[in-house]
């Protein structure tokens, strides 16, 4: 009877690895590399259409443990962060840096990490004044943000980047704006934002090697201050969206519209 407990807990601990196995091998969406190799599983150099009998093996998937150059850069044209209230800071342009986040045993990249971006060129128009987050005129900084993939909709292959500060319930950002009359503060208000924002990843842009790509940050057109979307497939977290404290006053919902051009040091592919 006790070897019997014994092989059984072995094949639990078997069809456990197993199924551990099967799912580090499917937990996309991530990042990755079509490579070419010989009896792979893909017949095209973006490793999408699967190989049937009699047709050529010679790509196959791998994960970011086989990139070697992590970093990533970003450039977006003129933004501008809107509040509820449709008070809009308005940048004329914008600079990012990153690098792949690889954890684990398989050094899978499911996201980014060491994210942070620089704005220039930023102001309030409505009231004539300038911002900044430190020393040098109309420049904001954020603080350091990191965050991983999660699905809009898998079916369609519709994939965001997640972002929230390293630092937890840290801002996203801090500035003054008209030497310092008005402070801003982005961070986790009263509101249940959860302190996050997501980007979207344009679809064109998925399942394709590349070593450029885009990331959209969208606010609605009828509610201002709210992001789109404000949650990913599973609903979790029910709300992610920014919130701006001005001033020491009660924080408001507030919306990010940009679209960064996205570039990677080699040649990498978002696999959905």
């Amino acid at each position: 009877m006790r070897r019997i407990r014994i092989v059984g807990l072995c094949l639990v601990a078997v069809f456990a690895l197993g199924a551990f196995m099967a799912s580090s091998a499917l937990a996309l969406p991530e990042y990755g590399k079509c490579v070419s190799k010989a009896e792979g599983k893909y017949t095209e150099s973006n490793c999408v259409t699967k190989a049937k009998t009699g047709q050529p093996h010679i790509f196959e998937r791998v994960k970011a443990k086989e990139i070697t150059k992590i970093g990533v850069s970003g450039t977006s044209g003129s933004s501008f962060l809107e509040g509820e209230s449709g008070v809009k800071i308005v940048c004329s342009a914008g600079t990012n840096t990153s690098k792949l986040d690889k954890d684990g045993t398989t050094l899978a990249a499911k996201g980014v990490e060491d994210v942070i971006a620089k704005f220039t060129g930023c102001g309030i128009p409505a009231f004539g004044l300038q911002c900044k987050s430190g020393t040098t005129a109309e420049e904001i900084i954020t603080n350091t943000l990191e965050g991983s993939f999660v699905y809009k909709n898998k079916a369609k292959k519709e994939i965001l980047q997640e972002l929230h500060p390293k630092v937890k319930k840290g801002a996203f950002a801090s500035f003054e704006c008209g030497g310092g009359a008005v402070t801003v503060i982005v961070k986790e208000g009263t509101k249940g934002g959860h302190n996050c924002i997501f980007g979207q990843v344009p679809v064109a842009n998925v399942d394709v090697m590349s070593a450029t790509g885009k990331l959209n940050f969208v606010g609605s057109t009828t509610e201002a201050g709210h992001q789109v979307p404000q949650t990913d497939e599973k609903l979790k977290p029910a709300l992610c969206n920014l919130e701006s404290e001005v001033s020491g006053g009660e924080p408001e919902f507030s919306a990010q519209n940009q679209e960064v051009n996205v570039s990677y040091e080699e040649a990498i592919e978002v696999f959905a």
